[in-house]
Order: C-alpha cells, then sequence, then structure tokens
C-alpha cells in the first residue's frame, strides 16, 4: 500500500547572493535536497525570492543548481519558484555592474535570464494562500495603482497582473511601469520605489497597514519575524550569518524554522 503524500509545504528561502554552500545546507535541511544536490522534496514548493547575484563566490552554481531542481521539481509536481530580485534585473537591463559577472559572461545571462523570464521560470511575483511573494514588495503607491486595474486587488490577482507587466516589458524592452521604480534613498527619481528595489523601511512606512500579507526579501534583517502589525515579513536574513527560512503551511500559515549550527 502506497503511503499518502505529505501535506504541501512552501518552503520560502531569502537572497543567496552565491552562497552556493549554505544554500546547500539549508535545502537539505528543509528536505527538499538530497546528497547528491537531487530535488527530493516530492509535491511541495520552494520559493526563492531572488538575488542570488553578486557578492559571494559562487552565483553561477547557485543559479545552476536552481535550474537542475526546478526541472527535477516540475517532473515530480513539486514546484521551484524563483523570483528576480534586484541583482538579476539589473543584467536584464543591460547593466551588468552590481551582477557580479565579467561583461562577456553578464550578457550570456542577460540572453539566459531573458529567455527564462518569457517561459515563465522566471517571475516577478508569486501568490499562495492569500499571500503575496516580491522581491522587495508591493508599496501603497503600487497597491492603489493595482486597485484601480483589478476588480478583486488580492494576492493572486495582483501576482498575475505584476507577472503578465513584467513579462510584457522584458519582452518589448519597455522598463516604465512603477513595478520598476527606484526610490530617492537609493538615488532614484520617486519617493517609493517598485518591488525590485524597495527599501524595508520605506515599504513598512508607505503604509498603515499593509491589506495583504507580504513576503519581501531585498533589506537583511537580524531574523526572520512574524509581525502582523505591518502585514509584512521581511525573510532576508543574510545566508552568509544565519540559515533561516520560512514554511507556509497547507493552510497558509507561515512558520519560522532555524538550520541548527551542528546540522550536515
Amino acid at each position: 500500500m502506497q503511503s499518502p503524500k505529505r501535506p504541501k509545504q512552501v518552503i520560502v528561502v531569502g537572497d543567496v547572493h552565491g552562497q552556493f554552500e549554505p544554500f546547500v545546507k539549508l535545502l537539505r535541511y528543509a528536505g527538499v535536497l538530497d546528497e547528491k544536490l537531487d530535488w527530493c522534496g516530492g509535491h511541495n514548493r520552494l520559493v526563492q525570492m531572488g538575488d542570488i547575484f553578486d557578492r559571494g563566490p559562487a552565483s553561477r552554481k547557485v543559479d545552476d543548481l536552481l535550474d537542475k531542481i526546478q526541472k527535477q521539481a516540475a517532473a515530480v509536481q513539486g514546484e521551484v519558484v524563483r523570483l528576480v530580485g534586484n541583482h538579476e534585473l539589473e543584467p536584464l537591463l543591460s547593466n551588468f555592474v552590481i551582477s557580479g559577472f565579467s561583461q562577456e559572461e553578464a550578457k550570456l545571462m542577460q540572453e539566459k535570464l531573458t529567455r527564462q523570464v518569457l517561459n515563465g521560470e522566471l517571475r516577478a511575483a508569486y501568490a499562495y494562500k492569500g499571500i503575496l511573494f516580491t522581491h522587495a514588495g508591493v508599496t501603497r503607491k503600487l497597491y492603489k495603482i493595482f486597485q484601480m486595474q483589478l476588480d478583486d486587488p488580492n494576492a493572486s490577482n495582483i501576482a498575475a497582473l505584476i507577472n503578465l507587466i513584467f513579462r510584457e516589458s522584458i519582452k518589448h524592452e519597455f522598463f516604465k511601469h512603477p513595478i520598476f521604480n527606484i526610490s530617492i534613498s537609493r538615488r532614484g527619481a520617486d519617493r517609493f520605489g517598485g518591488i525590485f528595489w524597495e527599501d524595508l523601511e520605506d515599504l513598512v512606512s508607505s503604509y498603515p497597514k499593509s491589506p495583504l500579507v507580504q513576503v519581501v526579501g531585498h533589506t537583511q534583517v537580524d531574523r526572520i519575524i512574524l509581525d502582523r502589525s505591518a502585514n509584512i515579513i521581511p525573510v532576508d536574513v543574510g545566508m552568509h550569518r544565519k540559515l533561516q527560512y520560512l514554511i507556509v503551511d497547507e493552510a497558509g500559515v507561515p512558520h519560522i524554522k532555524e538550520v541548527p549550527q551542528g546540522a550536515a
């Protein structure tokens, strides 16, 4: 008799920034990667919040691993959701300075990333159980724009709209939508940034309280905190210094997990 499947879980991992070995350690502890570095997560889902490139020593190895397990997960009705962070966005916009690659390699990576965006392997947003996942968050300004465009501005509809806007922008090389804004605190032209560049402090201050539960990366925090006063959960704890991640269970309830120091 076949054993029943485990309840589906969504494992959420923040910015990696080339930290291959810590990333592997986290995925193995979370039960989605085996000792051969193959997917063993069954029909569960992994959501990686973007910014796998730059700073750390092994950006390309992280990218190759995600490419591999994304295909392996799909073959067993699991899923690896890869979000675009600002460090992936910049090569897509032909700005190769912060990619961590040489110009020649960055151009090849730009072509690859573009293909992955257009075929749906890379996304700008994801939604699960009413929770909206983007790299840097949807500010109140952006939410009000989406609210005018959607009859029901729930997490799923907003994620679908963001992904449509993003794919069309990449396809036509037109990046004027506010999702691409860079805030003045990052030397941009806008008070608030878009979903790739908004800093956590400005994201939180843009609302009295986010009408949607949002999970974000981008801004490094000391630890993950499930603070419902803002309805915003930051998960970038700096993989070089701490291995924490989020699990969202089948009921849509988030739980914080931490890899013990002695874990293999």
